[in-house]
């Protein structure tokens, strides 16, 4: 791939953001262009639960000025994206619809769980020792307007991943008309922060972090008006230098930190709430600095285009990322973590040599979550338990997985069980061909994997898997004593669904062992 120019558009809650560089073939981004254009879209869908459409004639007359940017530079590539302001809106499907017939832009609304993990993108390709502080432990606390992320790591692995709509203007819209006649507007407001981040992992657990680190939240106007009044170039900042500007800034109006700082009115309304939003981090963590990477989330945009541009699939880290939050959301609902393990593992084993027969790729990682949390119905009752497990799944946020992504999940686990998937049937039929061909396939695999350890008492190794002529020869070792009749049973009752698909009939071989 030769050096070509790339654009990359994020339509937030509070601003409008677009970034055109030139990307080589090795990644690196050179920048040629950075615009932030403030559109509170966010004061719209807060408040009255969809966008208004002078807001979108707003929208639309910032992304004709990108359109004629891309046009000038001559971007080859883009992708553009949409997080809560139009996600939440009642009317999304009529927005995009309406952007998209007046700039030709076509705008990917993306999930809370995708926001975070181009985010992370951004910051992992970004910021200098991230594995360092990962392994340490670190809180990354993103705080856009209209909701906050907030992701844990402990030893270099993914503790938890969650999402609070809580955002700084949500917040400063939730009590925006008691500004100014209550004496403990401020304290109203932190009272409301606190309550609101009660079921949030990372206040509840006892786990110690030594890092925190800052994305969003005016951070960037936070960081230069220290830089400022400091003289130097600032990429953390110290718990003294933060409290002080926060102490400063709590007496003030609005009208007051705009004129004394040199900040848009826009911006100066959320500045309080961000800065008390980062405080509740800052006292928790067993650090006395938060770490600024100076990133947004049109970074992590620009790092997705370029894996695209060059055919490159999911890092090794980042697939750790995303199973690892699934296990950790399983283990709240007491699966049994051995036999999921194991599943998954047979689950990859059999992905990867029948890759010749299934002709998928970035799907495995479909595939293991899947094995994750094919289970976690049972927490609901035995009874019919893969259908408890599909509605629970469809009711998550799995750090980097789509809403189409966890659709596809949910049935998977849904038909892992003896139900074969049928268009009849509601869930299925919602999915596009190709997602109900995928689901299909991973299915398939999935029944058998599971089958393999059906007594959940890791009983057989596989071995290899084979194809020969028009059948499967799945080896697999067990001790001479131990009884795998229930497997072979199993086994034999759902790998019939595996003939339906690739029209290749599996069979089980053991070899016995002393």
């Amino acid at each position: 791939m030769s050096k070509k120019v790339i654009g990359a558009i994020d339509v937030g809650s509070h601003a409008v953001r677009m970034k055109i560089g030139q990307i080589t073939k090795s990644g690196k981004f050179t920048e040629l262009e950075t615009v932030r254009k403030i559109a509170v879209l966010g004061h719209d869908t807060f408040t009255n639960g969809k966008l208004s459409f002078k807001s979108v004639d707003m929208i639309c007359d910032l992304l004709k000025l990108f359109s004629q940017s891309f046009s000038d530079y001559g971007v080859e590539a883009y992708k553009a994206v949409a997080t809560s302001a139009i996600r939440e809106a009642s009317n999304k499907d009529y927005i995009v619809d309406q952007i998209m017939l007046k700039t030709g832009f076509n705008i990917n609304v993306i999930s809370n769980s995708e926001e975070q993990f181009l985010t992370h993108k951004a910051i992992r390709d970004n910021l200098e020792d991230y594995d360092k502080f990962i392994h340490e432990g670190a809180v990354i606390v993103v705080v856009g307007a209209g909701s906050i992320q907030i992701t844990t790591y402990k030893d270099g692995l993914l503790q938890s991943s969650q999402n609070v709509k809580m955002g700084a203007l949500r917040v400063k819209e939730a009590f925006g008309d008691l500004e100014g006649k209550l004496n403990n507007y401020n304290g109203i407001l932190n009272e409301y922060i606190m309550t609101n981040l009660e079921g949030i992992d990372f206040f509840s657990n006892n786990n110690e972090y030594e890092h925190l680190i800052a994305v969003g939240g005016e951070i960037g106007v936070i960081s230069r008006l220290i830089e400022e009044k400091y003289g130097e170039e600032i990429h953390e900042l110290t718990k003294k230098r933060f409290y002080k500007l926060y102490d400063k800034i709590s007496d003030m109006s609005i009208d007051d930190i705009s004129d004394k700082y040199n900040v848009k009115k826009e911006r100066a309304k959320i500045l309080l709430p961000s800065m008390m939003l980062f405080s509740t981090f800052l006292e928790k963590v067993n650090s006395n600095r938060i770490i600024v990477p100076q990133i947004t989330l049109s970074d992590g945009v620009i790092r997705s285009i370029y894996e695209d541009m060059s055919g490159k699939t999911m890092s090794e880290e980042n697939i750790a990322d995303v199973v690892g939050n699934a296990k950790k959301i399983a283990e709240k609902f007491n699966y049994n973590r051995e036999h999921c393990e194991r599943v998954e593992s047979i689950s990859n084993f059999l992905f990867d040599k029948l890759k010749r027969l299934h002709g998928l790729n970035n799907e495995k990682t479909l595939l293991r979550v899947s094995a994750v949390l094919h289970d976690i119905g049972k927490f609901i009752s035995l009874d019919r338990h893969n259908l408890h497990s599909y509605n629970l799944i469809r009711s998550l946020e799995i750090f980097g997985m789509s809403s189409e992504h966890m659709d596809m999940i949910s049935n998977i686990a849904y038909y892992h069980s003896t139900i074969k998937p049928d268009k009849r049937h509601t869930n299925y039929s919602v999915l596009s061909r190709d997602q109900r061909t995928t689901v299909s396939k991973l299915a398939a695999i999935l029944r058998m994997a599971d089958a393999l350890d059906r007594s959940h008492k890791g009983k057989l190794k596989v071995d290899s898997a084979k194809i020969r002529e028009k059948k499967l020869i799945i080896t697999a070792r067990a001790d001479m004593t131990t009884d795998t009749s229930l497997e072979e049973w199993t086994f034999k009752k759902k790998s019939e669904f595996f003939t339906e698909v690739f029209g290749v009939t599996p069979i089980l071989k053991i070899k016995r062992e002393l």
